[in-house]
């Protein structure tokens, strides 16, 4: 029975990436299809992409391949003229070979699997409509059809989002693999999904690998980014609580009139989240120790 994987926003989580890497290990998919985004956000995006590399597995082009991509090219406006804040994406730019850039500017933004007998499937990282166009549970079904409706292909996966989801309509499916390195649903497990054929056609397996995310703080620690550049802070805190802080932070920076670049602006925003609770864990297949 043909079983294809799709994984993608593994963003520079090695320790994220290397759990999958052992959960498929023992899932043995025919196909591994990595939709985008790699890069950027960890701390070890060039870790990252060599091992992606390594695997050989079918990789697609995500937005923030696109925005590395863009800093390598040249600077762009920072907020408040602070250049650090956007040192991330900089310093991946600047890791990254010139082979590695190439690299990354030839993938491709989509990618068919078709077989005889099974519904063909389409797997991009937004949507049709956009690289940053993700599919997810809070768009209605005319939504829904207007970004995935333009494919050919009855089935479409995307990523982007970083939250697992499906949904059939009009004899359409439509899924989201969810985030490998920074699941944003409340579960910060490394997440994948899985799709497998039984009688003509295709069962989602939405995975959920724990991993020790110490050695992902440590690498952090070892680089001067995490000192320099608030955003690099919030997108530890997005680590530690698998959840999306990016664009809430910068809209309470503006509601507050708060300098976003300030350590104490993101100090007054931690206290916020932290008085307002946590999100529950969605539920999703946590395979134990030793499945198949």
């Amino acid at each position: 029975m043909p079983r294809i994987a799709v994984l993608a926003d593994i963003h520079g989580n090695l320790a994220a990436l290397e759990a999958v890497t052992a959960d498929l290990a023992r899932i043995a998919p025919d196909e591994v299809i990595v939709a985008g985004d790699i890069v950027n956000r960890g701390p070890q995006s060039q870790e990252c992409l060599q091992a992606v590399r390594a695997a050989g597995w079918t990789v697609l082009f995500g937005n923030h391949e696109e925005y590395v991509l863009r800093w390598a090219a040249g600077p762009l406006p920072a907020p408040d003229d602070n250049p650090d804040w956007w040192l991330p994406p900089v310093r991946v730019a600047q890791q990254l070979s010139a082979e590695e850039l190439g690299y990354l500017a030839a993938l491709p933004r989509a990618h068919v699997v078709a077989l005889p007998g099974l519904p063909a499937i389409r797997v991009v990282h937004g949507s049709l409509r956009a690289l940053n166009d993700g599919i997810g549970e809070w768009m209605s079904d005319d939504d829904l059809l207007a970004a995935i409706g333009g494919a050919p292909e009855p089935v479409v996966v995307g990523a982007h989002t970083h939250v697992p989801f499906s949904r059939r309509l009009d004899g359409r499916w439509a899924l989201n693999c969810g985030a490998v390195g920074f699941p944003f649903n409340g579960n910060p497990a490394a997440q994948y999904l899985v799709l497998e054929s039984s009688n003509g056609a295709w069962q989602a397996d939405f995975r959920a690998v724990p991993y020790d995310r110490a050695p992902v703080y440590a690498a952090w620690e070892r680089d001067e980014v995490l000192s320099r550049a608030v955003i690099a802070r919030v997108f530890r805190l997005e680590l530690e609580t698998a959840l999306p802080h990016l664009i809430r932070y910068e809209r309470f920076c503006e509601q507050h009139g708060l300098n976003l670049t300030a350590p104490d602006s993101l100090e007054h925003y931690r206290a916020r989240h932290a008085s307002a609770g946590h999100r529950r864990p969605a539920a999703i297949h946590t395979p134990p120790a030793g499945e198949s």
